[in-house]
């Protein structure tokens, strides 16, 4: 929230400063469109910035803000067309093509976000976060080469930030490179010990190379630094419930943690429910893994449909009070193809 609020105060700045013909006084709709987006009221932003633009269609900052409102609301077509139409009255502003390609990329547009990020690639060939961004696309597109190019660049180019180290590192372990994977973690958690994004992506590598217990301690490190992960959280409890190893496993705690990450999501995201029904199959609560899986199958089948036909075996498994086990690197295999 503290974001959204920021992004919109600084655009408000910037409209202030430009001339524009609006009937209403300009700071009266501003300063009620800034407080809009700070109760997160993106309807309300909206109407009010559109109030803005009528009265100067040029007024590019407005729009700006209008389609960042509607990308707040997943609106992403109108989204891009406000961005589109900032970038045509004002060509040389990076911020409407940085919305934009960030835009593109939520959508799944991978391509589109690509050539945007390289347009400010072009611009400023020493923009790291720019680089890290087309790294994400390229990754989830599927050309890895093309990832760690732009992972490696940016590492270059700052050599003192976590986040390329993150990014190089996972492209390293997705290759199976685990000794420069580990390296790149390492100096990440050297150079910002509390980015628990890093300590995320080591336990994944370290559950495929079978050290589920150095896996756990990473996970936790995670939900000690930042508790409001509910990945974090829903693996942490999948790798207890599932593990095939006796020794990794707890039912009671992965129950515990399965809730969390199911409260979190409002009990409304199909694979937070798939672990806390794995939680309690592992715990021995057969008719809550029972319920809870096919309330996870039945939300599958709108927004997880790949996962469906898993989930619903699971539904038969726990019926005949049979655990769900799954091996790490299976699962890894499995989240390179819901990597998008």
């Amino acid at each position: 929230m503290k974001r959204l609020a920021l992004l919109a105060a600084f655009f408000v700045g910037l409209i202030l400063h430009c001339p524009a013909a609006i009937k209403r006084d300009p700071a009266e709709i501003l300063k009620a469109s800034q407080e809009a987006f700070e109760k997160r009221d993106f309807d309300g932003a909206i109407k009010l910035l559109t109030q803005a633009i009528e009265g100067n269609p040029k007024l590019a900052p407005a729009i700006v803000l209008r389609g960042f409102a509607h990308a707040a609301k997943e609106e992403y077509a109108k989204a891009v067309e406000d961005y589109t139409e900032a970038l045509k009255l004002q060509p040389d502003d990076d911020r409407p093509l940085i919305f934009r390609a960030a835009t593109y990329q939520a959508m799944k547009a991978y391509d589109k976000a690509i050539a945007d990020f390289s347009e400010l690639i072009k611009r400023k060939p020493a923009d790291v976060e720019a680089l890290c961004s087309r790294g994400l696309c390229y990754a989830q597109s599927g050309n890895d080469t093309k990832a760690f190019e732009d992972f490696d660049q940016a590492v270059k180019l700052a050599p003192k930030s976590a986040m390329p180290r993150q990014l190089r590192g996972s492209a390293h372990a997705d290759a199976g490179r685990k000794t420069e994977a580990l390296a790149d973690y390492k100096e990440a958690i050297n150079l910002d010990p509390n980015n628990a994004a890093t300590y995320l992506y080591r336990a994944h590598l370290y559950l495929v190379e079978n050290q589920a217990e150095d896996a756990l301690l990473d996970f936790e490190e995670v939900l000690r630094r930042a508790p409001q992960y509910v990945g974090a959280a829903n693996d942490y409890a999948w790798t207890l419930a599932t593990n095939p190893n006796d020794k990794i496993r707890d039912g009671r705690k992965a129950v515990k943690y399965a809730k969390d990450a199911c409260h979190e999501s409002d009990y409304k995201h199909a694979p937070t429910l798939d672990t806390l029904a794995a939680a309690y199959a592992e715990a021995g609560d057969w008719e809550e893994a029972v319920k809870w899986q096919e309330e996870a199958a039945k939300l599958a089948e709108k927004t997880h449909p790949k996962d469906v036909k898993g989930m619903r075996e699971r539904v038969m498994l726990y019926k005949e009070k049979r655990p769900f086990r799954e091996d790490p690197k299976q699962e890894s295999e499995r989240r390179k193809v819901e990597k998008p």
